[in-house]
């Protein structure tokens, strides 16, 4: 299957050298609570963190190296551990409950290749039932009247089940810049409800990081880390032979450069949950507290219910389903008409060839024209009798508009041979010579196994010219119809100005590098910009369609790769004469020769 991803454009952000830190493997943890990496066959420790001795009241070396099932102080628990720790599961009964040198802590397990990672919390005698949050949270969220509703009562639920000073709804748009859609929060404390924050807030790893592990949990951004001892050397650091991956870890340290960050907004605790919508990081579940925050790991897991239960209600409003349908509709009908026009047409210029010229049938061969004439108008998608004859401000035929509607694109055009058919309120034909000189070498080869779609909403960034034309053409989706001549169907999407309020200045550095490593940007004033010269970004749907619908047209089309225009009728002449036949055909070439592909703008 051809990876259509790869045709996608849409201006990704810009990646720092922070972004690839191997930030999953610190070799360290938060202090709130121990993190033991046993071998899953075994159950013999290989790592132990380094507050075991504090927490626990057990030395490290009387840990390592032995089985996690001795430190249960009875054997209920060891049976129940025994029971339901398999290692050829990675599903756990967390949190189990583990009572140590006299005190009961949830301990959570989760594997992670060969070893399994077990999280031990205190537990908090105080907790509410978990079943009672639970029921509260997806009944809260089950059906809200409006998507605003939905976002609202999220960030309230979440608030009330954690109680951070603060909750946000962050929703990221197609470069990862994020804007604040919801809030809840204390009134005292100030309100980020509608800023922007650039994508350099959140690096590409982190971002990796949000589609793994769902949570991601700071109850003390002031705490120490704390380092892992283990029977290997190297203290499961990253570059060590042994490196322990915390990547679905709660307990994974905090980079220096986003405690540093944190302390910059004014917070002394955080925690997130992702908002994953078709593997990609749709948005996040923000909260901040002004002080130290515990969240016991079952109010945790109630909050992830609520994200999860808040996914499906907006998949369900949103009305992506219908959305989806309504579009592979108008595709089919779309494939469909093209498909019998195409056999129509070459049945009627077959009739036409044929014709033999009898003057006493004048009018059956005006009907014949008017047909041939009416199908060309309606099913020549791709290019008309004679473009040169083809108004510039023709309103678009059925079929045209069609072709708008699937892609949900403002215009269109078609390039085939030199012509240009333009369709809705699409640039001139010269702005359009122009995008596609520079802008064919974009488009893939069609011999290959590449989608052979390309998409971009910063057309601009691609084709300079393109600036003078945004307010029809910012953004464009071509789709190649032809193995041998330079023929594409080219949708356009004008330009949209948003209007943002940044949390600080987004051209800013986000990242600069100081004495102790690196450093975040400081400033979260508001910060004033329209963004422009970007049109609504394409999705994976709209490259999908269009790839489909290319398909089809190339396998419908005439050896060069398009539908022919129907032959007109030849003139009656003014006495009978015999029957007209066809030329025989040339023998077309033997496969392989004299054959390349072309792409616009090569000479």
């Amino acid at each position: 299957m051809r990876n259509l991803t790869a045709a996608l454009r849409n201006q990704p952000p810009a990646e720092h050298d922070y972004d690839w830190a191997p930030i999953q493997m610190p070799g360290s943890i938060q202090p709130y609570g121990v993190l033991l990496v046993a071998d899953a066959q075994t159950r013999r420790v290989l790592f132990v963190s380094n507050n075991a001795a504090a927490m626990l009241g057990l030395k490290t070396a009387d840990i390592l190296d032995k089985s996690y099932l001795q430190l249960c102080g009875s054997d209920r628990e060891r049976r129940f551990l025994s029971e339901n720790i398999a290692a050829d599961t990675i599903l756990f009964p967390n949190p189990a409950r583990m009572t140590i040198d006299g005190k009961s802590f949830d301990a959570v397990f989760h594997a992670e290749g060969k070893w399994h990672l077990i999280q031990l919390e205190p537990t908090d005698p105080t907790a509410a039932s978990y079943d009672d949050l639970s029921l509260r949270a997806t009944t809260e969220l089950f059906d809200p009247p409006t998507v605003e509703e939905l976002n609202n009562r999220a960030v309230r639920m979440i608030r009330e089940v954690t109680g951070f000073d603060r909750v946000m709804l962050y929703r990221f748009d197609s470069r990862y810049n994020g804007q604040v859609i919801a809030e809840a929060g204390k009134p005292d404390i100030g309100s980020f409800l509608g800023l922007f924050f650039p994508s350099s807030d959140i690096g590409a790893r982190a971002r990796n990081l949000y589609l793994e592990n769902f949570t991601r949990y700071i109850p003390d951004i002031s705490g120490a880390p704390v380092s892992l001892s283990g029977i290997y050397p190297g203290g499961g650091h990253a570059d060590s032979a042994h490196p322990v991956d915390m990547s679905h870890a709660n307990l994974r340290s905090v980079v220096p450069c986003h405690v540093t960050y944190l302390q910059n907004i004014g917070v002394k605790a955080s925690m997130s949950f992702s908002i994953n919508v078709d593997d990609r990081l749709w948005g996040l579940f923000a909260c901040h507290h002004y002080e130290p925050k515990t969240v016991s790991y079952e109010k945790r897991v109630v909050c992830e219910q609520a994200a999860m239960m808040f996914i499906f209600r907006l998949a369900s409003m949103t009305s992506s389903a219908a959305r989806h349908a309504r579009r592979q509709e108008g595709l089919s009908r779309l494939t469909s008409s093209v498909t019998v026009g195409a056999a129509l047409r070459r049945r009627l210029a077959s009739l036409s060839q044929d014709w033999t010229g009898d003057p006493a049938s004048a009018t059956a061969e005006a009907l014949l024209a008017k047909a041939i004439e009416a199908v060309e108008a309606e099913t020549s998608l791709l290019l008309p009798a004679d473009p040169s004859q083809m108004p510039a401000s023709a309103p678009a035929s059925g079929n045209q508009k069609l072709l708008l509607d699937i892609a949900e694109a403002d215009s269109a055009a078609i390039i085939h041979h030199g012509h240009v058919t333009r369709i809705g309120d699409a640039p001139s034909a010269m702005a359009i010579y122009a995008i596609a000189s520079m802008f064919g070498r974009e488009l893939p080869d069609l011999q290959g196994t590449g989608p052979h779609v390309y998409a971009t909403d910063g057309l601009s960034a691609v084709v300079a010219a393109a600036d003078d034309i945004k307010d029809r053409a910012a953004g464009i989706m071509a789709a190649a119809l032809s193995l041998d001549a330079p023929s594409y169907i080219l949708w356009f999407r004008r330009e949209q100005i948003v209007h943002a309020t940044w949390a600080g200045n987004p051209a800013a550095d986000a990242m600069s590098a100081g004495a102790e490593g690196l450093n975040p940007r400081a400033s979260f004033e508001a910060w004033k910009q329209d963004i422009r010269n970007l049109s609504r970004p394409w999705d994976m749907e709209d490259v999908v369609v269009a790839d489909e619908l290319a398909t089809v047209l190339r396998a419908i089309a005439s050896p060069d790769g398009m539908v022919r225009p129907a032959k007109p009728p030849m003139p009656r002449p003014a006495a009978p004469v015999p029957p007209v036949r066809p030329a025989t055909p040339p023998a077309p070439a033997p496969n392989g020769s004299d054959r390349r592909v072309i792409r616009i703008g090569q000479r």
